[in-house]
């Protein structure tokens, strides 16, 4: 009997145990805790069926699980000294799945150790799914921990996010991808619900420092995840929970010196200058992070005791870098860390093409509206382009300064993109000489067709970048005409009762682990952009649900079709290895 069929002719009894063991089933409770069942049975049933066609047919290891299962069987004969000197990542996902095998009884061929990725993925999904609910829950629930009631936009966003068709590809192979993304999502969901956050505390953070060295031991740039954007995010919600109560003294400006003092003031004791994206203009992203220093340093033992476990998470990883003689494990002369800054330009036609479902509806809201409010003259005007919030009350001498101001501001973007294009385009040996990636195809048919293409690709860059931008701002309603800077003073409580916007700062933090964990990559790989991608959809706003949500949900099913059809039934070879079969693949 192969191990495929082992595995799925195990006991119900067994099967449940290993669910139980692979899946935090605390949050699947209240009202909707049978369809948020549904849902994850649909995500086995679609992922274990691709994993099994994949096995059949592909039965040897393929591409580079030439490389990861014999390290894993070697594992699982207790032969822990032997290492592949071509493997690139550390030994977590082999130590993971040869304990779950052996827990479970399987056995180490390729099918047991492709199905893992399956468990690996249902686990993700769970994950998906409090953290998407923790995301969106209006503040008041967050305070009381009555977490148990779900959403169904929600239940579905897991779903649709299991079936993101560069993530579920490799839940049918035998790669890192999916239990690294699921590592980086436990310790984003630890983060959300630790145990200090809901009393004002440092309590539970020991288990951040753990569960992030877990992620690291999946892939090294996973740090970019665990430590820089959580420990943004940790001092972001220290910071903001610890604001000290506004003196008496504190009042209105006169001037514009005045004005400064008194905002020097306000991010002092932690008021941090952090609006939201509806309101916000270039200027603003500039005020956030300096009144977030200002805020940190007027408030060092408070952003340290809550800072530590990422401190850590650096200092260990420095000095496994240090040990190790560079961050990859082996092959270090392919994988050279470099500065690749148009990893950055890929990225948002790739969130575009594979979003497009939500994206392009928000964007479509979002242009319409600015084309009426600019062609009324009662309506305050929007402030979710690029134009300033300032020019809500302002004159139209004062708007016709900000729409030159605006323009410039893309000049220079379109400059900078095409300077980007010029002096730091990489093209990686392998993207050239391997034609099996559809990265080889894209840049064949793109910027390697001719030179001038890779310039006139700048303004689509562009563009998809702001489609991406808007999308993660509320579609617009009814808007008062109070400036979000005074919006930003008001003592004036946030409604509890809604579910909590995106803000400058989100932006901010989801970009910089983004840009650290790409720009250093020289190799163009969709796997690289996943974590980004998944980070993106867990925090674009509620509001674009049903119908959008279902369209989302056939578009990945229709791309994942496709791709698995392809993969596995329109192979080909090498003139150079006769009888070797080829595939196409992510």
């Amino acid at each position: 009997m192969s191990a495929g069929s082992r595995w799925r002719n195990l006991p119900l009894l067994e099967l449940g145990g290993i669910l139980n063991a692979t899946i935090p089933w605390n949050f699947l409770q209240g009202d909707r805790k049978y369809l948020a069942s549904l849902a994850l049975l649909v995500v086995y049933l679609i992922a274990s069926f691709w994993e099994s066609q994949v096995t059949k047919i592909v039965n040897e290891p393929y591409l580079d699980e030439v490389f990861h299962i014999p390290q894993a069987q070697a594992y699982c004969r207790a032969q822990y000294q032997v290492w592949d000197p071509k493997l690139t990542t550390p030994p977590g996902l082999y130590a993971f799945s040869v304990l779950f095998l052996k827990i479970f009884r399987g056995v180490c061929d390729v099918g047991s150790l492709r199905l893992f990725n399956v468990f690996a993925l249902l686990s993700l999904t769970v994950y998906t799914l409090e953290i998407r609910s923790f995301l969106t829950a209006p503040s008041f629930v967050l305070r009381s921990r009555k977490l148990s009631t779900i959403s169904t936009e929600s239940i579905h966003t897991a779903l649709n996010i299991a079936l993101f068709p560069p993530l579920f590809f490799f839940s049918g192979l035998y790669y890192t991808d999916v239990l690294s993304t699921r590592f980086v999502l436990l310790c984003y969901r630890l983060f959300l619900d630790r145990k200090g956050v809901h009393n004002n505390s440092g309590k539970g953070l020991y288990m951040n420092y753990f569960v992030g060295i877990l992620a690291l031991t999946m892939r090294q740039t996973n740090i970019f995840w665990v430590a820089i954007f959580l420990g943004e995010s940790e001092v972001m919600r220290a910071v903001k929970a610890n604001v000290a109560p506004a003196p008496m003294s504190e009042s209105g400006a006169s001037t514009p010196d005045d004005t400064a003092f008194q905002n020097y003031k306000r991010w002092a004791r932690g008021a941090i200058h952090d609006v939201v994206l509806e309101d916000a203009s270039p200027l603003d992203f500039i005020l956030m992070p300096m009144s977030l220093i200002v805020a940190i340093l007027h408030q060092p033992v408070l952003v340290i005791s809550r800072l530590w476990p990422y401190i850590a998470l650096l200092v260990s990883f420095a000095a496994f870098v240090f040990y190790n003689g560079g961050v990859v494990l082996g092959d270090k002369s392919s994988h050279v860390a470099t500065i690749h800054l148009p990893q950055l330009l890929y990225l948002s036609p790739f969130i575009l093409f594979f979003s497009a479902p939500l994206v392009l509806p928000m964007l479509l809201t979002h242009v319409l509206q600015t084309i009426k409010t600019l062609t009324s003259p009662f309506t305050p005007k929007p402030t979710t382009s690029i134009t300033s919030p300032i020019a809500n009350n302002a004159n139209p001498s004062i708007r016709h300064l900000l729409t030159i101001a605006n323009f410039l501001i893309i000049q220079l973007a379109l400059l900078a993109t095409i300077a980007i294009i010029h002096f730091n385009t990489i093209i990686h040996p392998f993207t050239l000489a391997d034609n099996r990636h559809y990265v080889f195809y894209v840049f064949r048919y793109s910027i390697l067709r001719a030179p001038w293409i890779r310039y006139a690709l700048g303004p689509v860059y562009l563009t998809c970048a702001y489609a991406v931008y808007i999308s993660l701002v509320p579609t617009p309603g009814p808007r008062a005409t109070t400036s979000p800077i005074l919006q930003t003073i008001s003592t004036k409580p946030p409604s509890t009762s809604s579910p909590p916007k995106n803000r400058v700062s989100t932006v901010i933090m989801l970009l910089i682990p983004t840009i650290l964990s790409l720009v250093t990559a020289p190799l163009v790989e969709p796997r690289y952009f996943i974590i980004p991608w998944v980070m993106y959809r867990l925090h674009l706003p509620q509001g674009q649900g049903g119908m959008w949500l279902w369209l989302e949900t056939l578009w990945f099913l229709a791309i994942n079709a496709v791709t698995g059809y392809i993969f596995l039934y329109l192979s080909f070879e090498w003139g150079q290895e006769p009888g070797r079969v080829q595939r196409f693949m992510w």
